[in-house]
């Protein structure tokens, strides 16, 4: 791993979980660019430019924090205008995830890494570049998230748009 890559720590979404996003993206249309299937996922925390040190500190703290299971429901489509963005987005009310998010950006405090100035908003983006969007009066299907890992992402820019790869993985549940 060279120097300095972006990073991010999220949930990889079940084929199940998947498939009702693409048939909501399906269902709206296209108020800006679809984020792909396989680049779907919920972002914990963004870690930014990272450096080789930084990740591997970083994988060896994560292995001795507690990653519980958790669900999360996502059941409402916003528009961060600024970001230029459509999501569909749930309140954090599940213990386990929020004590996951805290733990993570007190390591990223410790290891020099970005953190988050915003609350934690779960949320999967369904569309980038979108800075036109009205939110349609009906509801989406809520999606209950069950991940089974925690995946260190790299964001990695090619000449056919960002793709997401995971460089490590954890199990939730384990104690």
């Amino acid at each position: 791993m060279s120097d300095a890559q972006r990073l991010f720590l999220g949930f990889a979404l079940s084929d199940q979980e998947g498939e009702s996003i693409l048939k909501l993206q399906k269902r709206l249309g296209a108020p800006g660019k679809t984020v792909e299937k396989a680049n779907l996922h919920m972002t914990l925390a963004f870690l930014g430019q990272t450096s080789q040190r930084q990740c591997q500190r970083l994988e060896a703290a994560l292995e001795g924090i507690t990653m519980p299971k958790f669900e999360q429901r996502l059941d409402s489509l916003v528009h961060w205008r600024g970001a230029g963005v459509v999501c569909l987005w749930g309140q954090a009310t599940d213990s386990g995830l929020t004590d996951l998010y805290h733990g993570c950006q007190s390591l990223c405090q410790n290891l020099g890494l970005h953190q988050s100035e915003h609350d934690f908003n779960p949320h999967i983006t369904l569309f980038r570049k979108a800075k036109q969007f009205s939110i349609p009066e009906w509801q989406p299907e809520p999606v209950i998230l069950r991940p089974e890992r925690l995946n260190l992402y790299l964001s990695n820019s090619t000449p056919a748009g960002v793709r997401y790869e995971v460089l490590q993985s954890w199990p939730l549940g384990i104690t």
